[in-house]
């Protein structure tokens, strides 16, 4: 009789904790922002953060951790309790490995599902004699040395990098070229437009203020498809026959060994708000793209990300 007393107590023990597991989350999340607050990265998690409130049924709790361009966040990422209750932002990493700042790889985290994503584009100023990508590139080609590139930030992330394995694939040696780094897109963008530099990176929606004064304008998004806003930007496809898929991504990620059905809960979270007008309006009224992937889908784009980094950096000659 005790043994049978014994074994239903343990037995409405376990599955009270089942019940617990299931119900996650039963208290507040923390989601950590590599980023200041105010750019990009912080201001699309806020718009998925209202949203995953509403969804989740607890408050989200915005930590930005920006110091060492954001290494210290990741860093707080990955070194976080396993368990749901912290996780945040991820964004092109792979770049800090070649600079020596940091080694983070895919298998440091848990993918959940990606929520944003902006193309790169190749701008210049308004006075530029290249009226077309085909044309800048074989001048660039030709004569590889004599042309500035600002990156819109530090040189080696979410902007150059892709416009450099676009140049790399054209048979441009991107290591001649002068890549400027930057405090941010703004002040390159003046500079382009004043003609300190020939060429810029940046996102259309960081540019289209000064594309609307007639100041810079684009020679190409590297974009599969016209970028929703801008229709008078060709895409690479229609400049130089050659489609090119490049530019910043943003997910919600957290520390490797999250559990399963944790994983799940939030990603379908994630699915739910990306799909819910609120945050299609929001996304819209800030000129950020909706781009959900699930975490398998994540996975695959962080390994290629990783993969298609170490490539270009090499042929820039960064790190060595």
């Amino acid at each position: 009789m005790r043994i049978s007393v014994l074994a239903s107590v343990l037995m409405a023990f376990a599955g009270l904790a089942g019940t617990a597991q299931a119900e996650y989350p039963e208290r507040p999340v923390t989601i950590i922002v590599p980023a200041a607050a105010g750019g990009g990265g912080d201001t699309t998690t806020r718009i998925l953060a209202r949203e995953l409130k509403e969804i989740l049924g607890q408050p989200i709790t915005i930590v930005n951790q920006g110091q060492g361009g954001g290494v210290v966040g990741l860093t707080a990422i990955k070194n976080a309790t396993p368990d749901g209750y912290t996780v945040g932002l991820l964004f092109p990493y792979a770049g800090y490995k070649a600079t020596g700042q940091a080694d983070f790889s895919a298998k440091d985290f848990t993918p959940i599902a990606n929520f944003n994503g902006d193309s790169s584009s190749l701008l210049v100023g308004s006075g530029s004699r290249f009226k077309d990508l085909k044309t800048a590139l074989e001048a660039i080609k030709a004569s590889p040395g004599t042309f500035k590139v600002h990156c819109s930030g530090g040189c080696g992330s979410v902007w150059d990098i892709p416009v450099a394995g676009m140049m790399l694939d054209y048979g441009i040696d991107v290591a001649a070229i002068k890549w400027v780094p930057g405090q941010g897109a703004a002040p390159g963008l003046i500079e382009l437009a004043a003609g300190g530099v020939d060429f810029q990176t940046a996102s259309l929606p960081e540019a289209s203020a000064l594309m609307s004064a007639g100041r810079v304008r684009p020679l190409a998004v590297l974009s599969p498809e016209p970028v929703p806003g801008f229709p008078d930007a060709p895409t690479t496809k229609q400049s130089i026959g050659t489609a090119v898929d490049g530019g910043t991504w943003r997910a919600l990620g957290g520390p490797a060994g999250m559990p399963g059905d944790v994983v799940a809960k939030l990603d379908a979270a994630v699915a739910k708000a990306t799909q819910s007008p609120a945050y299609k309006d929001a996304m819209a009224k800030a000129n950020f793209g909706v781009k959900y992937l699930n975490g398998k889908q994540l996975e695959e784009l962080m390994l290629r990300h990783e993969k298609d980094t170490a490539r270009v950096m090499d042929a820039l000659g960064y790190g060595k």
